[in-house]
């Protein structure tokens, strides 16, 4: 079950490479792919909803720095 968690997670954050900034549209379907995994995994869906909000406000709007990919920008979004 964690193995395709995190593979369905990786996949989503693949989504954002490249990007120099995250914006509303980046996220929300990265998101929105983050929030179905955790539902399939059996993660209650208000419980997802609400991490998903959070990482999303957070994230919004944040530069990338030129040394730090979007994925990686994301994932410490995700552990914070």
């Amino acid at each position: 079950m964690f193995d395709k968690l995190t593979e369905t997670i990786e996949k989503s954050l693949q989504k954002l490479k490249g990007e120099g900034k995250i914006t509303e549209i980046n996220i929300a379907q990265t998101m929105k792919d983050v929030r179905t995994a955790l539902t399939k995994a059996d993660v209650d869906y208000n419980t997802a909803k609400t991490f998903c909000n959070t990482v999303k406000e957070k994230a919004l709007g944040q530069d990338v720095l030129t040394r730090v990919k979007p994925k990686e920008l994301i994932v410490k979004i995700l552990r914070d």
